[in-house]
């Protein structure tokens, strides 16, 4: 007779690593739940993002900027004469110039009242602050609804 030793079978399980791992994933899963509601973005406003039916197009500036601070305003959808429909604003040293944005707006604005929004197109070398001082011109010309187009 061959002699074998019995394994015991009493032994004990250490729950505690499992519980941490499983309290850890609970913690990913409501954070991540919390996250997809909180960073949602209603892009029903977009512009462009309508259906074709979905009635009369408002007025809008499109704004064109150069590296030279030339901005090129083109308006559409508008009822304005045409050469407030397409023109230039010269830059005043490589900057845009504010002064002659804001006389231009205020004449667009007293030939289409309805004008308030504006599409700003920088380049890859528009500086950063040029395009926040172009947007608090026209929000200080009366244009409300501002977008900046990807580049």
């Amino acid at each position: 007779m061959s002699l074998k030793k019995k394994k015991s079978l009493d032994f004990e399980v250490n729950l505690i690593p499992f519980i941490d791992l499983l309290s850890t994933c609970i913690c990913f899963l409501l954070l991540t739940a919390v996250w997809i509601n909180v960073a949602s973005m209603n892009v029903k406003q977009a512009v462009g993002g309508q259906a074709a039916d979905a009635g009369a197009k408002k007025p809008t500036v499109w704004v064109a900027m150069s590296q030279g601070g030339d901005l090129t305003l083109d308006v559409k959808d508008a009822h304005v004469p045409a050469k407030l429909e397409k023109f230039t604003i010269p830059g005043l040293q490589g900057k845009p110039n504010l002064e002659l944005l804001s006389q231009a707006v205020a004449q667009l604005k007293a030939t289409e009242p309805k004008l308030n929004t504006a599409l700003i197109q920088p380049t890859a070398a528009s500086i950063y602050e040029d395009i926040i001082s172009l947007m608090d011109g026209f929000k200080k010309s009366g244009v409300t609804d501002l977008g900046v187009s990807p580049l």
